[in-house]
């Protein structure tokens, strides 16, 4: 059966973070909506008690300097615009609308009422409030000044809302195109990532590749050496003993062998893994004696044990699972850092769960914290000579293409390392 690799990790934080960034746009521009219509109704109420206020109790102040002076302080501190005209709309007080009540003598409103002339300038000037209050009343009713107790009109006063909310209300869109940004940058750092992650990836994978074909390359040389030498002896000594001859051929077919493996894995990466339901105990005695008979010959012991249960089929693709076991292996001999050196390589089922499991451990140097947290990272490495392709490439067969997981279930600094490929059943 073919089985189409599933999402990969940058995938799925990619997704996770354009659905977490749109949820937190959705989230910030109701939020900042609401409480700005909640600020508006509060202001705007406020402003028009206030309104309501002045409009009672002002007029009488705009023609008495007494009350002038006591009217100057009361809407001082008035934070929002408003103007209080007479009857026949002729400005008389203001606040807030970006002219100094000031430049405007009280008399030559007064002289505007008797018909009398004045200077153009504060002309302009009054013609100028007149057009502001024009503005305020499209936004709010003017509210009528009434005298008690004939009810008579006596002006209009013409109110807005304070500058800040004006400002208020673009503070949705700002944090919305800030958010944006932000997911914009978050998206160009993920893609800057990914896209140095897919280097690494290249890069390890071609000094993999010379990895891979040195060895069984170079036996091979070596027996075609050793072949030829043979033959260019002089004498008696040209033919090569049949059961030698025989070993020599083995060893030609099993590194052949080792090519043609070595170029299906490869074959894989990239494409749908062809998965059949498969016992994980024969795969991984290949690896285990593979990996037995290159096992260092100095410097002190180091052993492969294993132990195999009964476990029910799982569907694999048996060249990968060999290539991730054997790079599992390969990290546990490289972090042997005392004799005797041990590996055990188990095969079982988890009681709590019932999955298959592969556990792999050793007792060499142990991983830190740190270096657990970045271990699957793609060009991470410990060792002087490595490249850190290593456990990224077994992630991807094991997450990727079989569905499985990869986890780290202890280390500890000078004690060992034990890793663990788990398999649903």
């Amino acid at each position: 059966m073919n089985r189409e690799p599933r999402f990969s990790g940058s995938q799925l934080l990619k997704a996770s973070l354009v659905t977490g960034s749109s949820l937190l746009v959705m989230a910030v521009f109701v939020f900042t909506q609401q409480l700005i219509h909640r600020l508006s109704h509060e202001v705007a109420t406020t402003s028009r008690v206030f309104a309501d206020f002045c409009a009672q109790a002002s007029l009488p102040a705009t023609r008495d300097p007494e009350l002038q002076r006591i009217f100057g302080e009361v809407i001082g501190g008035i934070d929002f615009p408003i103007i209080i005209t007479d009857r026949q709309g002729r400005p008389r007080a203001w606040r807030q609308i970006g002219l100094d009540p000031a430049l405007v003598p009280a008399n030559s409103i007064d002289s505007l009422e008797a018909g009398q002339p004045i200077a153009p300038a504060i002309l302009e000037r009054i013609q100028a409030v007149r057009r502001r209050a024009d503005e305020l009343d499209r936004r709010n009713p003017p509210i009528v000044m009434l005298q008690p107790p004939s009810r008579d009109t006596l002006g209009y006063v013409h109110f807005g809302e304070p500058e800040v909310m004006e400002r208020l209300r673009w503070m949705p869109v700002v944090s919305v195109i800030g958010v944006v940004l932000l997911l914009a940058l978050g998206l160009l750092g993920l893609a800057s990532l990914r896209a140095a992650e897919k280097r690494t990836i290249w890069v390890g994978m071609a000094k993999e590749t010379a990895h891979q074909l040195g060895t069984p390359l170079s036996s091979l040389m070596g027996w075609i050496e050793l072949l030829r030498v043979r033959s260019e002896t002089p004498g008696d000594d040209v033919r090569v003993p049949r059961a030698e001859f025989t070993e020599t051929l083995e060893e030609m077919e099993r590194d052949i062998e080792r090519l043609s493996k070595v170029a299906q894995r490869f074959s894989h990466i990239g494409s749908a893994a062809r998965l059949q339901p498969t016992d994980v105990t024969p795969t991984v005695r290949r690896v285990v004696h593979y990996m037995r008979r290159r096992l260092p010959k100095s410097g002190g012991e180091v052993e492969i044990r294993e132990r195999y249960d009964e476990v029910p089929p799982v569907n694999l693709n048996p060249e990968l699972l060999e290539w991730a076991v054997e790079n599992l292996i390969s990290n546990a001999l490289s972090a042997l850092d005392k004799r005797p050196g041990r590996i055990d390589v188990e095969v079982g089922r988890r009681p709590q769960s019932e999955n298959v499991e592969i556990v792999i451990r050793d007792n060499g140097r142990g991983m830190s914290r740190e270096e657990q947290r970045r271990a699957f990272e793609p060009g991470y490495t410990t060792r002087s000579r490595g490249w850190g392709l290593g456990l990224a490439l077994v992630r991807r067969v094991v997450q990727d293409y079989h569905g499985g997981k990869l986890a780290i279930r202890q280390s500890v600094p000078g004690q060992g390392t034990t890793m663990v490929i788990s398999f649903p059943t």
